[in-house]
């Protein structure tokens, strides 16, 4: 069963491999936050990185996981 969204979903954050750890992630992510209040985002579970940066921007696994569509990885919902 899926359950209602309430709040602003962060659907894509990329940031190109040769510009990362300079900082563009920290404020893209500060940005959507500030600006849109996003609270939540899904993130391959094998993405640790991933879900290390965004621990670090405050949100934490939400205890939901699914696979993704068409192909045996599973996302997990993460919120602040």
């Amino acid at each position: 069963m899926v359950s209602p969204i309430i709040g602003t979903e962060i659907c894509k954050l990329y940031v190109d491999p040769c510009l990362q750890n300079n900082g563009v992630g920290h404020a893209l992510i500060t940005f959507v936050i500030e600006k849109f209040d996003a609270d939540h985002l899904w993130a391959l579970e094998k993405n640790t990185r991933a879900i290390a940066f965004y621990n670090r921007h405050g949100f934490r696994w939400a205890g939901t996981k699914q696979l993704e569509a068409g192909t045996t990885e599973y996302l997990l919902e993460l919120r602040r």
